[in-house]
């Protein structure tokens, strides 16, 4: 699909980039906020300029707003992701309708991109405000999304530690030399990032033999790329997972499965 424009809607940023020729080109982000009038959303996207477009929300005030504005700038309703949305993969969630929509676009793109072609169970994570953990496992009747874990994500911990208490400073996130912090500051860095990369990779180990093969991990989101630099278990970093599942759903190229790999 070329000169689609993908828009993923989250808790703390509006995320926008064009895709054409193969590649995600034009990009943008401005700030989740409801302050901006429901006309300001008309150029911003018509800088970008695209003749179809999908949309990933899981703030539905602004998709009410951004939904018109994507169909008045490409003359076309926008492609919308749902759970009831067709899938690269049956679901075996048990409460769909409260699934996050930018979950469901993450997964599909990882099992598209990664899970699907090297015929594997696959394991993805969007590491952002929160961090979102989601599992595709391949069984014998095809692909199946399971569902998968919510956790802060680091700037989370670190702000609400600070909030939390009286003294304890907010602190710079950086990756102390020792475990044993020999300031507040150090301590906290300490411990910051031990249960991050620590509970990150117990999380991983966890869900994977939950799977009924060993799984591709893939990285997404802000921290994605940080979490896996110090995870050697990550496979794939996938800056753009949740616009790639947009474009792929919002194409059709969900593929096709034959049967399960051998044993």
């Amino acid at each position: 699909m070329s000169d689609f424009l993908a828009i993923d809607i989250g808790n703390s940023s509006v995320k926008v980039a064009r895709y054409a020729d193969g590649q995600w080109r034009e990009a943008a982000s401005y700030p989740s906020s409801l302050e901006a009038p429901a006309d300001a959303w008309g150029p911003r996207l018509a800088k970008l300029g695209a003749r179809a477009s999908g949309v990933c929300s899981v703030v539905p005030n602004l998709e009410a707003r951004l939904v018109p504005a994507l169909a008045e700038v490409t003359g076309r309703d926008p492609f919308v992701v749902r759970a009831s949305s067709p899938l690269p993969f049956a679901m075996g969630y048990r409460t769909p309708h409260t699934l996050g929509n930018d979950r469901i676009a993450a997964a599909a793109a990882a099992w598209l991109l990664y899970g699907q072609p090297a015929r594997r169970p696959v394991l993805s994570f969007d590491a952002g405000t929160a961090i979102t953990l989601d599992a595709v496992d391949l069984l014998a009747d095809g692909p199946v999304y399971l569902g998968g874990a919510i956790l802060p994500g680091p700037h989370t911990l670190r702000r609400s530690l600070a909030r939390g208490t009286a003294q304890l400073p907010e602190v710079e996130w950086e990756r102390p030399e020792h475990a044993i912090g020999r300031s507040t500051s150090e301590a906290i860095q300490s411990g910051l990032t031990a249960l991050v990369l620590d509970g990150m990779a117990a999380l991983l180990r966890r869900a994977a033999a939950e799977l009924s093969a060993p799984p591709l991990i893939v990285a997404s989101g802000g921290w994605g790329g940080w979490i896996a630099k110090r995870l050697d278990m990550v496979d794939h970093v996938a800056p753009n997972l949740v616009l790639d599942g947009i474009r792929l759903l919002a194409s059709g190229e969900m593929g096709r499965y034959d049967s399960a790999p051998e044993a």
